[in-house]
């Protein structure tokens, strides 16, 4: 008899020993699986944060971009409307703006203006034209029956126009010099030729299709 109760014991202990064992298993495997979406969680994580940063970098290179392009248009504007003023401020004296030779309307004789700059590339329409190069202005003058210089033309530069006669719409003019003498339409060419009247000389910014000034006429006030 006391062989068979301590069977049963034996057995009984085995039993509960082997429940335990059982348990702590089920509870590893639930704690397992509960970490693995956390895991999942911090993957998940750094994936956005890394997107979000890159968007951001783009972004914000984006607008250094367009800051730096309109830095430069600005500047670029600028240079045009200071050259501007300092062709009117001659232009009130008579005197041509390029080249800077001390021309002066009504008084320069031809023979002096070819001894300074030499003889004109091309001679249309009653004009001596000089063509400009690596940033100098091309111009045209032209004299009255005694060879005094009795209109002088300037087109302006033909590298970087924007800072030049192509930075100039018809608003600056408004802008800088207040209402023109006149405007009129010029029929044969469909420019635009606005007049202001400067002391004794009159100042003509003949307007092109691009709204731009194609070139400047300085002469006498008639």
């Amino acid at each position: 008899m006391k062989s068979i109760k301590w069977m049963l014991i034996v057995a009984t202990i085995s039993i509960l020993i082997a429940g335990c064992t059982d348990a702590n298993e089920e509870d590893g495997k639930e704690a397992m699986g509960n970490n693995s979406p956390v895991t999942d969680d911090i993957e998940d994580a750094g994936t956005t944060d890394n997107s979000t940063t890159d968007s951001d970098s783009s972004t914000t290179d984006g607008n250094t971009d367009n800051s730096s392009a309109e830095s430069l248009e600005d500047e670029q504007k600028q240079m045009a409307i200071d050259m501007l003023n300092d062709l009117v401020n001659d232009a009130k004296e008579g005197k041509v703006y390029r080249p800077d030779q001390g021309f002066i309307i009504g008084k320069t004789k031809r023979n002096d203006i070819v001894k300074a700059i030499g003889e004109p590339e091309e001679k249309i329409g009653g004009y001596d034209h000089y063509h400009g190069s690596m940033g100098n202005p091309s111009v045209a003058f032209k004299y009255d029956g005694k060879d005094v210089l009795e209109e002088a033309r300037y087109f302006g530069t033909n590298v970087e126009r924007q800072t030049n006669l192509g930075g100039i719409t018809e608003e600056n003019l408004i802008e800088q010099l207040g209402k023109p003498a006149d405007s009129r339409r010029i029929e044969s060419t469909g420019e635009k030729n606005i007049r202001y009247h400067l002391n004794d000389f009159e100042l003509q910014f003949v307007i092109g299709k691009d709204g731009t000034p194609d070139h400047v006429n300085l002469k006498k006030w008639r």
